[in-house]
């Protein structure tokens, strides 16, 4: 038979989960060491990274090419005025 009254009444009843077994606890040697090769790779990532991105930017310096600004400036544009031909009259 169900228990009358509001759920927040009946708040300490749980159902029962099973036992688990004891944890085995990592030693903090263990545990530093393996931040340490954390870092260690966060490092080494971070270095490739590096000099990939030195590689591909390299032709840029090679080559002289403009980095933010222009070498020659833009000319300046001429409006031009086109001559349009005289109307003629559709034959019928």
């Amino acid at each position: 038979m169900a228990q009358p009254g509001p759920p927040v009444a009946r708040g300490h009843l749980r159902l029962a989960s099973p036992t688990l077994p004891p944890r085995k606890r990592d030693s903090r040697v263990l545990l530093l060491v393996r931040a340490t090769l954390a870092a260690l790779a966060l490092l080494v990532a971070t270095a490739v990274a590096w000099i990939v991105t030195f590689a591909a930017l390299a032709p840029l310096f090679w080559r002289r090419a403009p980095l933010g600004r222009r070498v020659t400036p833009i000319r300046a544009r001429e409006a031009r005025i086109i001559k349009l031909r005289p109307r003629q009259a559709l034959p019928r």
